[in-house]
């Protein structure tokens, strides 16, 4: 089975003055005022969309930050993206801490009103594809920092959800556990509050293959010691990145190959301004 694994696509709009509320004000300053627009690029998130559809994968997942603002003309340009990929094969996303910007009467309940066919209603859920499993558990939050958190109960929810999990289960978090080294993610005010103790229940179970994240554009590969042996911790990257190589950024996205409950291989796919293309050396030769 094959599962592309996109993250961060950033589909960015400028809101409407209903939607300015303060904290979009501040967002939409960093972006038009700041610069951070130029960081992220339709060419790349529509060329990241259209590669993934060719490979043919079995499953495609992305773990968040669709989305710039968490606006309602985003959310609609994210499904007219995404709707030939879905439309190829199944489709699972997870929220980011973007697509969550403000407060809600529930939480995630625009992004669903728009994406909700490809979502789990809430948090935790999980979803199955043929001998694939994929947990969700929620890890963002409207905060005017970019921190993330985690309710602790849910972790005994998804260990029950586990028990009718297929033969390999994906754990899908917007926010990192650790860092490109393997140490706690930080700083705090971009971390999620509550990851010792996702990370720490990670540790006590057996259902759990292979952890997918994104929140941190430059990807990584990285690993988490449990009592039955090390898993995969991976960040593919901004999908929706810019080719800016003279500030070493650019867009990604991971491809995995699962058979027989392994993960046989990772490759990893790199925009060069005109294309995306396995990335020279195998998946996180460049470092980036």
């Amino acid at each position: 089975m094959r599962i592309v694994h996109l993250t961060d696509l950033h589909v960015q709009h400028l809101p409407t003055l209903a939607e300015l509320r303060p904290k979009r004000i501040l967002g939409t300053a960093n972006l038009y005022l700041a610069g951070r627009r130029s960081h992220f690029d339709p060419q790349s998130q529509r060329a990241a969309v259209e590669a993934a559809r060719a490979l043919a994968p079995d499953l495609t997942i992305i773990t968040g930050d669709l989305t710039a603002q968490g606006l309602d003309s985003e959310f609609q340009s994210v499904r007219s993206l995404l709707e030939p990929l879905a439309e190829a094969a199944p489709l699972y996303m997870i929220p980011g801490n973007h697509d969550i910007y403000v407060d809600e009467a529930e939480h995630g309940a625009r992004m669903r009103s728009f994406l909700g066919d490809w979502m789990s209603p809430g948090s935790p859920g999980i979803a199955h594809f043929g001998d694939v499993s994929v947990l969700y558990i929620e890890t963002c939050r409207p905060t005017w920092l970019s921190n993330g958190s985690t309710d602790t109960s849910h972790l005994a929810e998804a260990q029950a959800l586990l028990s009718d999990a297929r033969s390999f289960t994906f754990l899908c978090l917007h926010y990192p556990l650790v860092d490109r080294n393997g140490q706690p993610y930080g700083p705090s005010r971009r971390a999620n509050l509550e990851a010792p103790a996702v990370e720490a229940w990670i540790h006590g179970t057996t259902r759990i293959q292979a952890v997918l994240h994104g929140h941190e554009h430059h990807g990584y590969r990285a690993s988490l010691p449990t009592e039955y042996g090390a898993i995969p911790v991976l960040n593919p990257g901004a999908s929706g990145y810019a080719f800016l190589p003279d500030q070493d950024r650019t867009a990604h996205f991971n491809v995995y190959t699962v058979e027989a409950n392994n993960l046989i291989q990772i490759e990893r796919y790199r925009w060069n301004g005109q294309t995306f293309t396995p990335e020279p050396g195998g998946a996180y030769a460049t470092g980036r």
